[in-house]
This record gives structure tokens, sequence and C-alpha cells, in this order.
């Protein structure tokens, strides 16, 4: 059994209210009580595991190593290839696409080996996929290992052509890349083993495309969104994460709007649109509502910007929260330490945000909901991305997820 290789196979009531992660105590959160917050550096945090790889290496891995960090390169313009929908070509030109199909007995070999892991043998049966994309967005393929057991090894491939050449990623179980519009081809392909057996079979492959016009329907700035997506790409390249859900938030919107999505790139889907606290300490001072300066240092009781990863479930002051691991030094890297965490939050309810006209400021975490956050941490939890975007010229400057 292989582990996903990412180089490209087939491939979010009181002002006075604050809180931030759990400091060791049995406090609760109150409501215009004056009941003192939480530190974000608060003692006796247990760090706890980090992401649990859970994959499992394979023959093909090391083969795949060096072009695992290399960025997706979009083309303008991905060429024709074999006439639309002919024998042994599925067409697609709507998203979400779910297809039950099987490799075993598919048509002979057009690919044998490819671009992305030229040492992998992929000369069993396949069956191809053309897809058109209307705009630039995010293509993002899953294909369940539920065949495992039975000896079926089928794996992804996103090509910018109908060649082998031109492989942007791949996976056993997962590709994805961000791409223009155009036209791409993608390939199921038999992986064969050493025994030179076929590892054919039935699979389910799931397609979603997710657009920044698509997020800008769902209320998220256009500008915003194509960064987020962007990033999310680097990210996905550079083999930060292996999961399709991803959180989203704008801190340059006020906090009386809903300034986090929460998607499923698996299916194009928003799952929530939430209200999410920031930092009491970075509001503008003129404006509570809007967030204005943020930091990386413990004390600041400021939020952090860029691209992290959600971490491990726990049981804290607040309820069941989540923890978070920044990957972008010196501007999130100290998120774990300063026990910055996404934790169930009442000053993020809807009904408190309608009353007191913006989310109550926590000391640096990113609450939110208490009704409905322990399905966004079960989503999340656990190796997802969140992604904090704030144009504030030296992050979004010099970050490395953003161009």
């Amino acid at each position: 059994m292989r582990r996903r290789l990412t180089c490209i196979t087939i491939i979010i009531l009181a002002t006075s209210l604050l809180g931030c992660a759990d400091g060791g105590d049995a406090a609760t959160p109150v409501v215009d009580t004056g009941a003192g917050p939480e530190g974000d550096a608060a003692p006796g945090l247990d760090a706890g595991a980090g992401l649990d790889a859970g994959a499992e290496l394979d023959a093909d891995a090391a083969a795949d190593a060096d072009a695992s960090a290399s960025p997706t390169t979009p083309v303008e313009d991905a060429g024709p290839g074999p006439d639309p929908c002919s024998t042994g070509v599925v067409c697609v030109d709507s998203f979400p696409f779910v297809h039950t199909s099987s490799t075993a007995g598919a048509t002979p070999s057009a690919f044998d080996a490819y671009a992305c892991a030229p040492s992998t043998d992929e000369s069993g049966p396949e069956v191809v996929y053309r897809i058109d994309l209307p705009e630039t967005g995010f293509l993002a393929l899953d294909l369940p290992r539920t065949d495992m057991a039975t000896g079926v090894d089928v794996d992804v491939h996103i090509l910018t052509g109908f060649d082998a050449s031109t492989c942007v990623d791949r996976g056993n179980w997962r590709a994805g890349a961000y791409l223009p519009a155009g036209r791409y081809w993608v390939v199921v392909d038999s992986w064969v083993g050493g025994d030179e057996i076929p590892r054919a079979g039935s699979y389910t492959l799931t397609m979603g495309f997710t657009s920044a016009s698509m997020l800008a329907d769902a209320g998220m700035d256009a500008a915003v969104a194509r960064a987020a997506l962007g990033a999310f790409d680097v990210a996905w390249q550079n083999g930060d994460t292996s999961r399709f859900e991803y959180a989203m938030t704008d801190f340059s919107m006020r906090s009386d709007r809903e300034r986090e999505w929460v998607v499923d790139l698996a299916t194009g889907s928003v799952l929530w649109n939430l209200f999410v606290a920031h930092g009491d300490a970075s509001n503008d001072p003129s404006d509570s509502r809007y967030a204005q300066t943020f930091s990386n240092i413990s004390g600041s009781h400021q939020s952090s910007l860029g691209m992290m990863r959600a971490g491990e479930t726990y049981v804290g002051s607040y309820g069941y929260s989540m923890r978070i691991d920044g990957l972008e030094p010196g501007y999130n890297d100290a998120v774990r330490s300063r026990a910055i965490v996404v934790h169930p939050w009442e000053g993020s309810r809807a009904s408190y945000v309608a009353a007191m006209g913006e989310t109550a400021p926590t000391w640096g975490c990113p609450g939110i909901d208490d009704a409905i956050s322990t399905a966004v941490v079960d989503t999340l939890s656990d190796g997802a991305l969140l992604f904090f975007h704030y144009p504030d010229g030296d992050w979004s400057r010099h970050s490395g997820y953003l161009p």
C-alpha cells in the first residue's frame, strides 16, 4: 500500500467577553459577569501529538520525492486530445462529479508511466476522463481506498494534455491542482507491482471544482478567494495536507459579518459560513469590529495570519476544542506555544452578534459559534488547513503561500 505522493497521480451579552485556549483551570465562559479571561500562553497546556501521518510508504515513494517539492504550474491551453466522449473516455462538464467504474477490462493502456512519477509502473488498464474547466479554480479528485483489501490499487493523475509528460499531480487516493480555464485529462490507472500483475478493479471517483467566483457567490471577496485557493495549491504541492476540507478567514472584514468559510474542495461545497472572533489587541482602536494588527508573540492577545494546520482535539475550559499549528515561520509558528486554538465561543453566536453588533474578542483565538463548533472541529481536526488573510503589507507581501 502506498502513501499519497505530492508530485501530481489521479487526483473553513457583552463586549467584555474574552477567551482563548484552555489554561488548565475550570473556568467557563460567561456573559456580562466581568470574569477574567484566560491567557494565550497559559501554563500547563499539553502540546500533544502533532498531525498523524497515517500514511504508508511504498515502492514508488522514493522516485516521487524530488518531484513533490515543485509547485503546480498551470498552463493556459491544455490542448486537444482524442475525440470527446469517444470509446473509453468519460466526459465531465459539471461538478461535483461522482463516477463508479472499474479498470478491469478497460481499454488497452495508453499510459504506462507519468512524468510526475516516472519510476512508477502504471502499465495496467485505465479509465480516461476529459474535463473542461470554465474558469480558473481548484480541481480536487478523491479516490477512496475502499477496495485495497481486495488487491485493487488504482491511482489518479491530472494531465494538461493527452500525454503522460503533462502530468501535474498524482495520488494514490487524492490529487488536486489550481488550474486556469481549459481542457484537462484525468486518468485512473492500475498500478503494476514487481510481480507484473496489474492491480485493476473497481473504484468510485469524486471530482470537485472550486473557483473564486463560486466563493464570491457565498460572500467572500473574490481577490481573497483567489489568494486562498492559490495558497491551498501551494500547501498541497508542499505536502502540508492530504485533506480537502479547508477553512478560510478574511480578517479584513468586520466581525459582525460571517467572515470564515469552511469548504470541502472534494465536492466544491461550502459547509459553513461562520462568525469568527479576533484577538482583542488586534482591534482597530477606532472600530473594534475590525482587526488591524497581528502578531506571533506570546502574550500579545493578537491574532496571527497565514496558513495553519488543524491538530488534535481536546476538552478544555471552553469545551471541545482543537489545537492548531502554524506553517509560516515568523508569522504563526508560535500559535501552539501561545495556546491559540479553535474553541467554542458564545461571543461568536449569531444571536450575540445581532445584539452587540460585533463578535466578542478573545485573547487571540479564532473562537467560533458554540452551537456548531463540535461539527466544525470534527471536520477539520487532525490535518485540515486553516488560512487567515489580511492585507497587512508584511505577511501579505512575504508569505511563501502567496504569489
